[in-house]
């Protein structure tokens, strides 16, 4: 007997790039199949469309395309489109018989037998969205890029007998044409390869500067969330535009530990009977915050001056926590700092104590200046009237300092 009876048909899609495959059930109990194929350009888009009908309900994994198709299908029909996170389908990855004919027919049957409350479901986002996140994946791209040249441009000199040169030697092209007419210019091919390294490399930094741009665009688009991300020591701009392009306003999630499970930063329980245990964190999230949540708890638990989050990672460490358990739990607290603050567009009160200035300084510091236009008047006051305060001590302590000299 099905679950959800509420759907006149169910459709299951298994995408691929140019392709899909679909396996419709209805009838009675929806235990009759169809199959049939498509193509993923606009025409076969708009024939699939066709198809559907009010009171259908369509279900696709996430993909590289399915928000796209899932966008079209819901502007273009009146049916039901749900997108499901391939990593908790677990009738699909741990089938022994992997075809896009048989996967489509698992992917339609989630809607006969599983209750629609259990549904591991993706929300679909806006073009605007998609386009943000694009660029944040490309940052990360652009960065790693970088790294993978500068390995290969050091692998070099480490071959032709120059294992003392330094990465950081490497960082400007200036320095790196210097070290190559120096060192390689009795081997032309040496010479000749260094110097196309340092080129690309130069290229790609490039490109990287304008995706950091387009990163403060971002920032600037969304100023009262990046204004709360912002004010969390230790996130930067790729962790602030990072959050805003997957988390946005906070709306999508629940509470902050429903945001923490989305990142992969909850712990594995293990129950048995009255015993329950905690393991490692899951990493089944986004692979793209994580990575960035995780470097800013190290940034603010070690280069970060003394604050909650530092202070917290020290406490973890005085217990015998690793360092990166200890970062991790950092990071973890940093999630749900973001939410929380993202959805009362909230200011960090350690940041507020520091002051206007201090703020305005961090924000200079990212080209981001401008969002302190969009800081909240009753916050502005009181981080100004700090700043007057440490100042009127300031001044009084040199008084003291004079009196006594």
């Amino acid at each position: 007997m099905p679950i959800n009876m509420q759907y006149e048909r169910a459709f299951g899609l298994d995408l691929s790039k140019k392709t899909f495959h679909g396996c419709i059930l209805d009838g009675p109990d929806l235990g009759s199949r169809h199959f049939f194929t498509g193509e993923m350009g606009q025409q076969g888009k708009a024939k699939l469309a066709g198809r559907l009908c009010k009171g259908d309900l369509v279900l696709m994994e996430a993909g590289t395309a399915s928000f796209s198709l899932a966008r079209f299908l819901l502007e273009n029909t009146e049916s039901e489109v749900v997108v499901l996170n391939p990593a908790k389908l677990y009738n699909i990855f741990n089938s022994t018989l992997k075809t896009d004919k048989a996967d489509s027919e698992k992917i339609a049957k989630i809607a006969r037998t599983m209750p629609r409350d259990e549904w591991p479901t993706v929300s679909i986002p806006t073009r605007e969205e998609q386009a943000e996140r694009s660029v944040v994946s490309l940052e990360v791209f652009l960065a790693q890029e970088i790294t993978m040249l500068v390995n290969r441009l050091y692998a070099l000199f480490n071959s032709m007998g120059h294992p003392f040169v330094k990465k950081s030697d490497l960082k400007t092209e200036e320095s790196r044409l210097a070290l190559a007419n120096r060192l390689l210019c009795e081997d032309s091919l040496a010479i000749e390869q260094a110097v196309m390294l340092s080129d690309q490399i130069g290229n790609v930094t490039g490109q990287l500067e304008q995706c950091k741009q387009r990163l403060r665009d971002i920032c600037l688009s969304h100023p009262k969330e990046a204004l709360s991300l912002l004010s969390i020591p230790g996130i930067g701009l790729m962790t602030a535009a990072s959050q805003i392009a997957f988390l946005g306003d906070g709306s999508r999630f629940d509470s902050p530990d429903s945001y923490v499970n989305y990142v992969g930063l909850s712990e594995r329980r293990f129950d048995s009977g009255t015993k329950v245990s905690k393991g490692h964190i899951s990493h089944m999230g986004n692979k793209c915050i994580r990575r960035n949540i995780i470097q800013a708890a190290w940034a603010a638990s070690k280069t970060t001056k003394c604050n909650p989050l530092s202070e917290r990672y020290e406490h973890l460490r005085l217990r015998g926590k690793s360092k990166p358990v200890a970062a991790v739990a950092v990071a973890k607290k940093m999630i749900q700092l973001s939410y929380i603050l993202v959805t009362s567009n909230g200011i960090y009160e350690f940041t507020k104590q520091q002051g206007l200035a201090a703020f305005r300084r961090r924000l200079q510091y990212h080209k981001l200046a401008e969002l302190l236009d969009y800081l909240p008047e009753p916050i502005r006051m009181e981080m100004e009237e700090i700043d007057r305060t440490k100042r009127k001590e300031a001044a009084a302590t040199t008084s003291r300092q004079k009196k006594f000299a």
